[in-house]
């Protein structure tokens, strides 16, 4: 195979790697079909190939594989599993955005490692690993931390840890991957976390308690690219019949953000709370969105997973709305708020 058509192999997975990374992959890839856990493994690779060759056809068979195809460029494969992209393309656009931190703390109470980092215009994933000493098992249903204490250039930051699953539940090791969410973009900001207690539940309605007490300091820049495509539609609504604008929608695969201005922020504060009380479901989504697709069919937010913040004195309200898996913003063809429709423009999207 020529130099120019690998090239153009490399280029498919995430453009312009560089020799580092070439070199990488093709190290990594030799190794998986010496392990004989593939079928072309299991047939062997002549030894007199080139290596390009090799690697050439090394690819071929295993860029078909979401997994291995983001892994190999850098993300985590516990970080991807829990992006759980549609698509090979939106895993390798999701792991050429990602920034890795590469950062450990740690001290008698246990060592805490953060390892990657990707976000959008309002919300940041970071990945994480904590370990506790030896002997002790970490296998409660949920884990967080009690106080994780977040510095940037932010004034509100809205915090959420969800536990992964690493392999091995039985362990004294745990992956979580920490949520921030912000009015404005976090990228390129450097970031100061003071992370206090971490604390162990039961599966929801269980309380949270602490298993070990402590505290772990960390700076690091949060150099992610972000994913998102701004929308300024401008368009007034009706929001439990007070007057509003719909002045932004932010769009990516990892959230969907919504600014509004009203004059009647804290009565539409009011009349959301009272919707919600008088369904009698804590998790009801006062600011429900649907989203439409390209092939016809749609889903509107029922259960609310995210943030909601309204400033009384800029009478501006933010809610961004989080998924339990990445959404193929490619596929979008339109976002419905209170009866304002904003068509999303997918050549602008986070698959291309």
């Amino acid at each position: 195979m020529s130099d120019d058509k690998m090239k153009r192999l490399f280029e498919a997975l995430a453009p312009a790697p560089t020799d580092e990374q070439k070199e990488k992959m093709y190290r990594n890839l030799l190794a998986h079909s010496r392990s004989g856990s593939t079928k072309l493994g299991r047939r062997g690779v002549p030894t007199r190939r080139t290596r390009f060759a090799v690697m050439a056809a090394l690819l071929t068979v295993l860029l078909t594989t979401t997994a291995l195809a983001a892994a190999y460029r850098g993300l985590d494969e516990t970080f991807l599993k829990f992006l759980s992209p549609s698509t090979p393309e939106q895993a390798a656009y999701l792991s050429n955005g990602a920034y890795t931190i590469d950062k450990q703390v740690a001290n008698e109470e246990g060592t805490l490692v953060l390892k990657q980092a990707i976000g959008d215009g309002n919300l940041a994933y970071i990945l994480m690993d904590f370990i506790a000493p030896k002997g002790m098992a970490l296998n409660a249903a949920r884990y967080r931390f009690e106080n994780p204490n977040t510095t940037t250039n932010e004034s509100f930051h809205g915090t959420g840890f969800k536990l992964l699953d690493d392999g091995n539940p039985n362990d004294n090791k745990i992956s979580m991957v920490m949520s921030v969410m912000t009015e404005n973009s976090l990228e390129g900001q450097t970031a100061r976390f003071r992370f206090t207690n971490l604390q162990g539940a039961d599966p929801f309605p269980g309380i949270f308690k602490t298993v070990i007490a402590g505290a772990w300091e960390a700076e690091f820049k949060l150099d992610f690219k972000a994913y998102s495509s701004l929308y300024q539609p401008n368009r007034k609504i009706d929001l439990y019949g007070y007057e509003a604008v719909l002045k932004s929608v932010s769009v990516s695969p990892i959230s969907i953000a919504l600014k509004i201005e009203s004059e009647f922020a804290k009565e539409i504060g009011e009349a959301a709370r009272e919707r919600r009380e008088s369904g009698q479901d804590e998790e009801a989504d006062e600011y429900p969105i649907t989203i439409r697709y390209a092939d016809g069919t749609s889903e509107t937010t029922g259960v609310f997973s995210g943030l909601h913040l309204s400033d009384l004195l800029s009478r501006q309200i933010l809610t961004i709305k989080t998924f339990d898996k990445v959404i193929n913003d490619k596929e979008i063809s339109s976002v419905v708020f209170f009866g304002a429709e904003v068509p999303i423009d997918n050549r602008s999207s986070a698959a291309e």
